[in-house]
C-alpha cells in the first residue's frame, strides 16, 4: 500500500504580507494589522519585524503599541486578503483537486499520486513555494508528512518560509522533544493543566498508558495517546468540483521579447490548456492571455468566441489574435499564460457552429 504524502501549507504572516505586497515601501518595517493603536481591537497578525519585539496575534493593540511604538498600524482589508487567498488556492488546485482549505491562509494537499512527477515531495514543495512567491510576492511554510496532524506541526517548525519533511516512521521521534502546546487543539488552558500535572513535552505524554490517559483526561486522553505517537487517520475533506477556469502559464528563466519564441511558447501552453479542457470533458467560450513584463507589471486581455468550443485550432487562433493585438515587440516578458473560462459541460454535444 502506498504511503500518503500530505502537505500542510501555511502562509507566513498572511495579512501583514499582503499589505506589504500591496505597498512595497513597507518591506522590512514592523507592520501590525488589526486597527489603530488607540482602538480597543486586537492584533490580527504582524510582520516578523514586529514579532521580535514580542508582538503576537490576539494581543491588544494598546499592548502592541507599548512593545513596538515605531510600528505601522493598519486596518484589516479582507477583500484584498480574500483575493490573494483565492489566487493561492486556485494555484494549488491547478496541480490537484485534493486540496482541503482550512482557513483563508492554510490548506492541506494530498500529493501522494503526483509528488514523483515533480522530483519527490520536497522538490514539489519547493516548486509550490516558488510559484506562490512569483505570483503573489508572498512566502509560505510547508510541512510534509504521512498525515494531517504531523504535517501541520511540521509546517509550524518550518516557519518562516521553510519546508520541514517528516519521514514516515519517524513521527514520534521528531515530536518527542517538542512542547505539548505544539499539538493542534491543546490550547492555553489544557496546556496549563498538563504542565501542572508534570507533562511539559510530547515525550511525557507518550510514556503514559492509554488506560491512564483516559482515566485522567477522558476521551481527550485517547487523542493524547494517538497524537503523542504522531498517529492520525483523518482523511482530507475536499470536494471535487467542475473548474471555473482552466489554464497554463510559464515563467521564463530570462526576460523574453522574441516574437517567434513567444509564439512557440503560446502554442505549447494552448496545447496543454486545450488538453486539460478535454480531460474535464468541457467546452469554453472565453479565453484570456496574461502578460507579466520585465518591470513586474501584469495585464490580462480576453476574447469571447461565437460559441462554446473545445477545438484546439479555434482556441489557438484566439490566442494568436490576443497576442498580436496586445503585444509590442519592444516589451520584454517575464511570464505568459493562457486560460479558458465561461466553461460548461456540453463537451459531448455538438453545437450549431460545429
Amino acid at each position: 500500500m502506498t504511503s500518503r504524502i500530505i502537505f500542510h501549507l501555511d502562509m507566513d504572516a498572511f495579512f501583514a504580507s499582503v499589505e506589504i505586497a500591496e505597498r512595497p515601501e513597507l518591506k522590512g518595517k514592523a507592520v501590525i494589522v488589526g486597527g489603530k493603536p488607540d482602538s480597543r481591537g486586537v492584533v490580527s497578525t504582524c510582520s516578523y519585524e514586529a514579532r521580535v519585539f514580542g508582538v503576537s496575534s490576539a494581543m491588544s493593540l494598546f499592548q502592541a503599541k507599548k512593545l513596538c511604538p515605531h510600528a505601522i498600524f493598519i486596518e484589516c482589508n479582507f477583500s484584498s486578503y480574500r483575493k490573494y487567498s483565492s489566487q493561492i488556492f486556485n494555484l494549488l488546485k491547478s496541480y490537484t483537486h485534493l486540496v482541503e482549505v482550512v482557513s483563508i491562509d492554510e490548506a492541506y494537499i494530498d500529493v501522494t499520486s503526483i509528488a514523483s512527477k515533480y522530483g519527490g515531495a520536497k522538490k514539489f514543495a519547493e516548486i509550490i513555494q516558488k510559484k506562490i512567491r512569483e505570483e503573489t510576492s508572498l512566502n509560505c511554510s510547508i510541512g510534509i508528512a504521512a498525515n494531517k496532524l504531523v504535517a501541520k506541526i511540521a509546517s509550524s517548525l518550518a516557519k518562516p518560509n521553510g519546508i520541514y519533511d517528516v519521514p514516515e516512521g519517524f513521527e514520534a521521534d521528531i515530536l518527542a522533544p517538542l512542547p505539548i502546546q505544539c499539538i493542534p487543539g491543546i490550547g492555553p488552558k489544557t496546556g496549563e493543566r498538563l504542565n501542572e500535572d508534570g507533562y511539559k513535552i510530547i515525550r511525557d505524554l507518550k510514556m503514559l498508558s492509554l488506560d491512564y490517559l483516559i482515566q485522567h483526561y477522558g476521551l481527550r486522553g485517547y487523542q493524547f495517546y494517538k497524537e503523542s505517537r504522531g498517529e492520525d487517520l483523518r482523511p482530507l475533506n475536499w470536494e471535487e468540483r467542475a473548474p471555473k477556469s482552466i489554464g497554463a502559464e510559464t515563467t521564463f528563466e530570462k526576460d523574453l521579447k522574441d516574437e517567434t519564441a513567444l509564439t512557440a511558447h503560446l502554442y505549447e501552453l494552448t496545447k496543454k490548456t486545450a488538453s486539460r479542457l478535454n480531460q474535464h470533458k468541457m467546452r469554453a467560450k472565453g479565453i484570456s492571455l496574461k502578460f507579466k513584463f520585465s518591470d513586474f507589471r501584469i495585464i490580462t486581455r480576453s476574447h469571447t468566441f461565437y460559441a462554446d468550443t473545445h477545438n484546439f485550432e479555434t482556441i489557438y487562433e484566439g490566442v494568436l489574435l490576443l497576442f498580436k493585438k496586445n503585444y509590442s515587440p519592444l516589451s520584454s516578458l517575464r511570464l505568459i499564460g493562457v486560460s479558458l473560462d465561461k466553461l460548461n459541460d456540453s463537451w459531448w454535444q455538438p453545437t450549431f457552429w460545429d
